[in-house]
């Protein structure tokens, strides 16, 4: 079973964290991420799933011209400073593929944990835009609450 995360974008700053839009550089971007590799990866997913913060929604909104009948729907427990081990857990019983647009720490730590790093490990830090495919080897077990995870590829945008 495979996992698709994807860092928002680039964002306008501002004093209001979950207001702050996507920037020009952010649409462009995703532009490039999704005109070279997105049609490819939504042909396995139905349904993009984001942080309600704006900028995490706009980039899911770009998504969509892409993937045919893909459905967005915000999901709670993915925004910067959630805990990334509920997250792990959710996808840890998931059979489906899954696709999430989230943001940083978040993103890192999950990645970070569903990879077998220790805690306060370095893994691979997202950058903004940055796409990530992820495989599940294994089911969860007592040793592996997870399962055992690999990585399959990191997209990082021009």
């Amino acid at each position: 079973m495979k996992i698709f995360l994807l860092r928002h974008a680039h964002a306008e700053p501002g004093e209001i964290d979950s207001a702050r839009p996507l920037s020009s550089k952010g649409n462009k971007q995703m532009k490039g991420l999704s005109s070279k590799y997105i049609e490819r990866i939504l042909e396995e997913v139905l349904l993009v799933e984001h942080s309600p913060y704006l900028r995490a929604t706009q980039t899911a909104q770009l998504l969509k011209k892409y993937g045919k009948g893909l459905t967005l729907k915000k999901l709670s427990g993915i925004l910067p400073d959630d805990n990334y081990r509920r997250t792990a857990l959710m996808l840890a019983k998931t059979t489906k593929p899954r696709f999430l647009v989230g943001h940083n720490p978040h993103l890192t730590g999950l990645v970070g944990l569903l990879l077998g790093l220790r805690a306060g490990e370095e893994g691979v830090r997202f950058r903004k835009a940055g796409l990530m495919a992820l495989e599940r080897l294994t089911l969860p077990t007592d040793g592996h609450p997870y399962g055992r995870w690999r990585l399959l590829w990191y997209i990082i945008p021009d």
